[in-house]
């Protein structure tokens, strides 16, 4: 194989690895081949998303935001998922902090922070819910540091003043039930497989007798 095609191979192999290596801060670790997916950021020794966790005979693909609740709750849906009903949210805070709990007993990769969405980092998170007389609010809060994983009931308060005390809440989204290759993987794939064709060729057709 010449200089020439050994370049076209390298260059698309290049926009192969190209997705991975900008993202090559984040890992992905799954100690229960039946549980939840972590993404965790080694760098930042932080959490940054969790991906299929079941609660309530749904899976949800969680990740974090951080802002006031009339900021964030009109375009991101995902943190109001459990916010009318008192005892959804509790189950889903209970559940959150149990998985994390989880992976840091069974597994080495230990993280003290939570990272939204924008690279913040947090010692906590936090799920919103409205009480029945709908005139106060009140949140489970995650709390996560060197030393311990905690979870604690925040409430009440009022409604109004809720809305406008910034935090950084758990954004729970229904999990896909099949994963979709993001496009630039497709793309490279799609890239590589043709030089890879188009170098086979030009090496049989070339090749002395």
């Amino acid at each position: 194989m010449n200089q020439k095609y050994l370049a076209v191979f390298t260059a698309a192999f290049a926009l192969v690895c190209s997705g991975i290596i900008t993202k090559a801060e984040a890992f992905s670790i799954t100690p229960d081949k039946n549980g939840p997916t972590f993404i965790l950021n080694e760098e930042n020794n932080s959490l940054k998303a969790i991906k299929r966790l079941e609660i309530l005979d749904n899976k949800y693909d969680v990740n974090f935001i951080t802002g006031t609740f009339e900021d964030l709750s009109p375009t991101n849906k995902g943190i109001t998922t459990f916010f009318r009903n008192q005892n959804h949210a509790r189950q889903a805070g209970i559940t959150l902090w149990q998985s994390l709990i989880n992976l840091s007993d069974s597994s080495g990769n230990l993280f003290s922070t939570i990272e939204d969405i924008d690279g913040n980092l947090s010692h906590q998170w936090n799920i919103p819910f409205v009480f029945r007389d709908v005139l106060n609010a009140g949140w489970w809060q995650g709390i996560i540091d060197d030393n311990s994983i905690g979870l604690v009931r925040v409430g009440r308060v009022n409604a109004s003043t809720f809305n406008f005390t910034k935090l950084t809440y758990a954004n729970f989204q229904l999990s896909a039930k099949k994963s979709v290759p993001e496009p630039l993987t497709i793309l490279g794939s799609l890239t590589a497989a043709g030089f890879g064709i188009a170098i086979k060729r030009k090496f049989v057709f070339t090749r002395p007798n």
